[in-house]
C-alpha cells in the first residue's frame, strides 16, 4: 500500500514508518473457555506424543 501511494507521488517516505508489533490477548483475558474433558485429551495426546519422541518413535 505504501510502495503504490509512493508510486503515486502521495507518500513521502522520509516520513513513512511502519510498526510490525502485533499483540495478543492471554487466553484467559480474551474469554476463551475449553471443556475440562476436551483438555485433559489434549493433556494425554501432547504426554503420549511426548513419550514416543523421547523413545526416538514417529508420531501416529
Amino acid at each position: 500500500m505504501i510502495a503504490e501511494a509512493a508510486a503515486r507521488g502521495q507518500a513521502e517516505l522520509g516520513l513513512v514508518s511502519v510498526d510490525s508489533t502485533s499483540a495478543r490477548a492471554h487466553h484467559h483475558a480474551a474469554g476463551m473457555m475449553r471443556d475440562p474433558e476436551l483438555r485433559e485429551t489434549l493433556e494425554r495426546a501432547v504426554a503420549e506424543e511426548k513419550g514416543l519422541l523421547q523413545r526416538g518413535k514417529t508420531p501416529r
